[in-house]
This record gives C-alpha cells, structure tokens and sequence, in this order.
C-alpha cells in the first residue's frame, strides 16, 4: 500500500540535476509553455514548473505523478519538489526533450502514426495492469476522491466526490451529482429516475483500473533517439513519455477510452487509430453520454 509523501516534498538530491529554482526565480521565468489558472514555464535547462491558486488540483497532479514515478515504469516526468506557498501550489518536475504527438501529427505518415500507437499500447498495457489498493476500490492514489470533474463538487460530499467501495456506488454517485444540477434549475427528475435504475445493472463488471484520465496527443511527448534518418521506422527510433497525470487515479476499466473519447474532435485519423492502444467502448459510452452532458454541459 502506497503512503503519500508529507508536503513540502523533495526528492533524494542525488536525482535532481542542478540547484532546484527558488520560488522567486519561477515567478521571474520568461519561458511560458502555458498560461492560464496555473501557469506552465520552463525554468533554467533542466525544470518545467506549474504553479497556481489551484492548490487542490496541483498537489493532486503532483502526488499522482510522484506515485506513477515510484510504482510504475511508465515513463513520466520525475518530480523534483511540491509545496505550497503564499496561496500557490508550485509543482517542479524534470523537463523532458521531445515534441508533443500533437505537434507531429500533421507530418506522420500512416505507418508512422501507428508504430508509435503500438509502443504506447505497450506503455498503457504496463500501466493498467497495477494492481489497486483493494478489489473494489475507485479513488486517487492517496485513497481519496476521484480526481476527474465529473466527480468534483464545490464542497466535500463522499456520496459524490468518492472514494468509492463499489463500481455500483461510483455510478449512484455520478446520478446523484446529475440529480444536484436538475435540482438547482428547475429540471424534472425522469431522466435522473431512469439513469439509478439502469446505469448500475448497464454498466457493471468493470474493476478498477489504474488511468492517466487524459490521453491525447498533447500529453504524449515523442522524442527522436539518435541522428539519421528523419522518419520513424520501428520503436527504437523514439521514446515516449506521458505528461499531465492531474485526473489519474482508479477508475472502471473502461473510463480512460471514454475520457479520451470526450476530448475527440472528429477533424482527422485520431479516433480511429486510438483504438490501436485503447480498447473502445461504445456502449459504455453510449449509457454514460447523458451523465457527462447533464454534469458538464
């Protein structure tokens, strides 16, 4: 059973390759990799650093990406140092050379996109087959609620956030957030009615499974091993690393194909080849569609 670090935490010096930025030097980088509720910057040669008054959702990421480095070989980012601090939480990681899978898309032949495909599958496979802290159990790595926003509400409510004991309580919980919402604007119950009848019978048999809970192609970073030729040409060529592990935890084996699902935006090949590392699941998504769209839209 994995025990979280306390906070402020810092990794065993020897793994961290130059003096760790004070706060004062992130504050001051000038390279900015995203901006916007928490700011994403690379600091000096050797750091990427998000820091924000998201404090919840930082120390989340930065606890599921600390876990994922102790327990799994899943290639990810190490993490160097996570504290909180004058109303920021300020996660700094190891930068990682590569493009995002996104980025390349575009210029990928077929083949190409499909060797890379096959090597994540490899990655997810390993992934996936980490045992949970218990047979039923649907939670964060620090056996607290579920990470991904369907999940979220605005004060703790167990019922709700998780974590859950059962597949059949994590989908009363999801009918009770809907439930919530149509409450708070008027809307009739019928459809919050059918959903606890037939959600849990619909939708069961699916044991926990550890899930990034975003795989895109912006949070795959591909890097080119060596010099030579400029196309992929078998899975040596590159490495893989998958970046972003904020909504990661133990979800229904079927929640990371459908998260993926919900981030599809029809405009090229995507859907279709992510089924080459994520097994689909149409009709899980078909009876948990209502839920997503009465929760987020």
């Amino acid at each position: 059973m994995w025990n979280p670090p306390p906070l402020p935490y810092f990794c065993d010096s020897s793994l961290v390759p130059a003096s760790l930025p004070s706060t004062a030097d992130i504050e001051n980088a000038t390279s900015v990799l995203k901006d916007g509720s928490s700011r994403v910057l690379r600091v000096g040669d050797h750091f990427v650093v998000k820091y924000g008054p998201q404090i919840r959702r930082r120390i989340q990421e930065g606890l599921n990406t600390i876990f994922v480095n102790q327990n799994l070989t899943t290639p990810s980012p190490l993490v160097y140092a996570l504290y909180e601090e004058k109303g920021n939480a300020y996660l700094v990681m190891q930068y990682v050379a590569g493009q995002s899978l996104e980025q390349l898309w575009p210029g990928l032949q077929d083949r190409e996109r499909r060797l890379i495909l096959r090597k994540l599958r490899t990655v997810l496979d390993d992934m996936r087959s980490l045992t949970p802290p218990s047979p039923l159990f649907y939670g964060s790595v620090d056996r607290g609620p579920l990470p991904y926003f369907l999940f979220w509400t605005p004060k703790p409510q167990e019922m709700i956030n998780g974590p859950f004991d059962t597949e059949e309580q994590l989908y009363l919980g999801l009918v009770e957030q809907l439930r919530q919402i149509y409450s708070d604007n008027n809307q009739h119950m019928s459809r919050v009615e059918w959903l606890r009848k037939h959600l849990p019978v619909s939708l069961k048999g699916h044991p926990p499974t550890f899930t990034h809970g975003d795989i895109q192609k912006k949070n795959i970073l591909v890097d080119k091993i060596g010099k030579g030729q400029d196309d992929f040409r078998n899975e040596d060529d590159f490495s893989l690393t998958i970046v972003d592990w904020e909504d990661a935890g133990w979800y229904p084996s079927y929640f990371e194909y459908f998260i993926s699902y919900t981030s599809f935006l029809w405009d090229d090949d995507w859907p279709q080849l992510l089924e080459i590392c994520l097994d689909a699941f149409p009709l899980q998504i078909a009876m948990l569609s209502p839920i997503y769209h009465g929760i987020f839209l």
